[in-house]
């Protein structure tokens, strides 16, 4: 019989919880209309849920009423974000609660510390992703350079050279690829001469090299990818979940792609197809940090219905008969 193997960390991580919380909270607690500014995380269904409790979520400021009770995303904001919102009469500490992962605004407190001691900042992520248009504006707005892939790091030394920069650094957005990430250093050192990129340490107390770059990469990302690539490589497929527009799901189904296994991104069970399983052995799942974990539960028994299983789950106790 096949078994299944759910990833060890899998699902919401803490910053997704907080943020979901933060929401329900205020929205239980507010008597008129509670308003989300863009997806409060990168998840369809969540989002249907909270908007099934009340919550309005709107991809524009201008939908939102003057002194209306307002939530911010997990995913961070441009400082322009609130101007906007103090304009409206919402403001912290008065109807404007702040869902930022704690995480995301590290990234951006680098990225000043950075720019303060003379540093060219580049980020390392999705140039349209939230996360990314938040940290930008700590940089340059939207003239900061951006670099999606790590192929693409002739690019970066073409706006090195072209620039003569006396200092510079690499900046991540939390969700992309550890890998990635490493590929783009070393690509990056194997072809520079004279300076090389070495790591900055997240105490940011040696500033004083010419190239540096900082991990900042959160944890969660690191664990779930981590445990995605061990699963990719005891598992004859492997089953992603995750939303649409989730970054760091689509990066486990990239590294289970990279690593030649079969896989499948879906959002939800309804999305199984019986033939992906048949004829497995060893069948994983995984999912990003914005699924909840009853998503993850219904994928399991879906794959259980289909492959007829009669075995335990190989999971910790929460998803154990």
């Amino acid at each position: 019989m096949p078994e299944i193997k759910v990833a060890k960390h899998a699902g919401f991580c803490f910053g997704v919880k907080k943020a979901i919380e933060i929401a329900e909270e205020v929205a239980q607690n507010n008597k008129e209309k509670t308003y989300v500014y863009g997806q409060l995380v990168h998840n369809e269904q969540v989002i249907k849920k909270l908007e099934g409790k009340g919550i309005i979520f709107v991809e524009s400021i201008n939908k939102i009423p003057e002194n209306a009770v307002t939530v911010l995303r997990a995913h961070g904001e441009p400082g322009t974000t609130y101007k906007l919102l103090e304009e409206k009469s919402i403001t912290k500490g008065k109807n404007l609660n702040d869902a930022t992962c704690p995480l995301v605004t590290l990234v951006h407190n680098v990225a000043i510390k950075l720019k303060n001691n003379g540093y060219e900042v580049i980020l390392f992520g999705k140039r349209n992703h939230p996360e990314a248009i938040g940290t930008s504006y700590h940089l340059k707005g939207s003239s900061t350079f951006v670099v999606e892939n790590p192929e693409d790091y002739e690019s970066v030394i073409e706006h090195l050279n072209k620039n003569n920069f006396e200092k510079a650094a690499i900046i991540s957005q939390t969700t992309m690829s550890v890998h990635g990430y490493k590929k783009l250093i070393d690509s990056l050192n194997s072809k520079l001469n004279g300076s090389k990129f070495v790591e900055i340490p997240l105490s940011m107390k040696d500033m004083t090299r010419k190239y540096g770059y900082v991990d900042t990469i959160c944890n969660p990302t690191k664990q779930r990818q981590s445990d995605t690539e061990e699963l990719a490589e005891e598992c004859d497929v492997v089953i992603v979940i995750g939303g649409k527009n989730s970054s760091n799901s689509k990066e486990l189904y990239a590294k289970c792609r990279e690593l030649g296994v079969e896989s499948y991104f879906i959002q939800s069970e309804e999305q199984l197809q019986k033939e992906w399983l048949g004829g497995k052995e060893k069948i994983g799942v995984t999912a990003g940090a914005s699924t909840p974990d009853y998503l993850i539960k219904e994928v399991v028994e879906k794959i259980r219905e289909m492959t007829k299983l009669a075995i335990p789950l190989q999971k910790t106790p929460r998803f154990q008969d």
